[in-house]
């Protein structure tokens, strides 16, 4: 019997046009596009050598919009050259599932539609595709795969949010677990207040991929008939699974997403090194960048080290807790990036 092709992991980014409004509350990188773009270059390099420096049997890609990382500056320029030096493929993306024009806050989030499409074109039938978000870490990959749902199923997270939690910036309809179910209803399917959908990883063979692509299309035009809209991906994809239309499986044991830091108010997440998949939205500009940076130096060592011992890596990426020693540290890294970001741009010198 022939070898299963290795599993892809597809990380996606789309890069704004300046005319465009966007708003990331976690990237605290700027506002400018260039400057949210590099960040999530900082994190897709880090998550890319997490892998290739394990030497963990898989295949990487990037669907992005970006075809030349120098547009955006000298560091985007390298961090690009990098990614492809990783053995990651980049795939040219058109953003085709865009929000409703108003939309700032996670604006490019259905932009993960666009890649579940480009990437899942032509692949073999059996091979199972990984979507993450940019800004994790995979702490153990092989667990991950060789836990994937059945071939008919969307593997996903299922965020714990309270039924009427408010997701603010959501735009206007579907912003609560209980109001997806109310969207659900009024499409003529029983009113139960379903799960949330995150999105920062999904997972399935390609024809199941398609499939949900497909149904999330269907739905996007029965709620415009009711005058309806959803922005973000995690809205419509809960809703896809509350109407039945997508089988989901909730894969919280194997990834999730981990509140780091003092200042963060999020409940922590229980025995984090059982976790094989983080999601670290809170260490985009800490402890990924950090990571990103030390591989530009062709410093990959350390963080080979750490990445082979689960507790080295959740000390390196914060997610076994911080005490104030290394609050302090980091918050002095940070500081010294600042500074030496301002001293650059005084000196009139790309960073």
């Amino acid at each position: 019997m022939p070898a299963s092709p290795p599993p892809l992991v597809v990380q996606y980014l789309y890069v704004h046009e300046h005319e465009e409004g966007f708003h990331y509350p976690s990237v605290r990188a700027g506002s400018s596009p260039a400057g949210v773009a590099v960040r999530y270059l900082q994190c897709a390099l880090t998550q890319a050598a997490c892998l290739r420096l394990r030497d963990v049997r898989c295949e990487l890609m990037l669907a992005t919009n970006l075809s030349d990382g120098n547009v955006l500056g000298r560091e985007g320029g390298e961090l690009f050259r990098l990614i492809e030096e990783l053995g990651v493929e980049i795939v040219s993306t058109e953003y085709r599932h865009r929000p409703e024009p108003g939309t700032y806050t996670y604006a490019s989030s259905r932009y993960a539609l666009d890649a579940m499409l480009a990437a899942s074109e032509g692949q073999p039938a059996d091979r199972q595709l990984w979507f993450t978000d940019l800004d994790c870490v995979w702490a153990n990959p092989e667990w991950v795969f060789a836990n994937a749902p059945a071939a008919d199923e969307m593997g996903c997270i299922y965020i714990r949010y309270e039924r009427d939690w408010d997701t603010v910036g959501f735009g206007e309809d579907g912003r609560t677990r209980r109001a997806i179910g109310e969207l659900a209803a009024l499409l003529g399917e029983p009113g139960t207040v379903p799960p949330w959908v995150g999105g920062e990883l999904l997972t399935g063979r390609p024809d199941t991929v398609r499939k949900l692509v497909a149904a999330c299309d269907e739905l996007d035009a029965r709620l415009g008939e009711l005058g309806r809209t959803l922005p973000t991906e995690e809205q419509i994809l809960s809703l896809a699974g509350a109407v039945g239309r997508v089988r989901f499986k909730d894969l919280s044991a194997l990834a999730r997403r981990m509140p780091t830091g003092a200042r963060n108010a999020a409940a922590t997440v229980d025995e984090p090194l059982t976790i094989g998949l983080w999601h670290l939205p809170s260490e985009k500009g800490l402890s990924l960048r950090r990571a990103a940076r030390q591989i530009r130096r062709g410093n990959t060592e350390a963080l080979r080290y750490d990445l082979a011992d689960p507790a080295r890596a959740a000390r390196r990426f914060n997610v076994a807790g911080t005490g104030l020693m290394r609050r302090l540290r980091d918050d002095g890294w940070i500081a010294g990036q600042r500074c030496r970001h301002v001293a650059l741009q005084l000196l009139g010198v790309s960073s």
